[in-house]
């Protein structure tokens, strides 16, 4: 019983996008537009403030992609292929996909 007890207070401590696709964090200290897309489902995007996240759907398969902007029109930005079920965080914005993400830490 008491495992059972551990179980369920473990999965309502998850965050809530922790059942969605993919998720883009803005680890910069500047707002910038992102596009997050879960392999097969809408995407979404929007201009983040620094510390925001956004996720999109679960997708039909595995997977997606993140992206990030200057602004929302701009021509050149960065993106990064995320699993499923991840998030993906900004720690420098440079035009022309040289931006710094948290998994070339890894």
């Amino acid at each position: 019983m008491l495992l059972r007890s551990t179980f369920v207070l473990t999965c309502l401590a998850l965050p809530a996008q922790a059942d969605l696709g993919v998720c883009v964090t803005n680890g910069t200290e500047y707002q910038a537009f992102f596009v997050a897309t879960a392999n097969g489902a809408e995407q979404v995007a929007q201009m983040l403030a620094p510390q925001a996240t956004l996720c999109s759907g679960a997708g039909a398969q595995p997977g997606g992609v993140v992206r990030v902007f200057e602004y929302a029109d701009a021509l050149e930005g960065c993106s990064r292929l995320v699993a499923e079920g991840e998030t993906e965080t900004l720690i420098r914005y440079a035009d022309f996909d040289r931006c710094h993400w948290s998994s070339h830490e890894d």
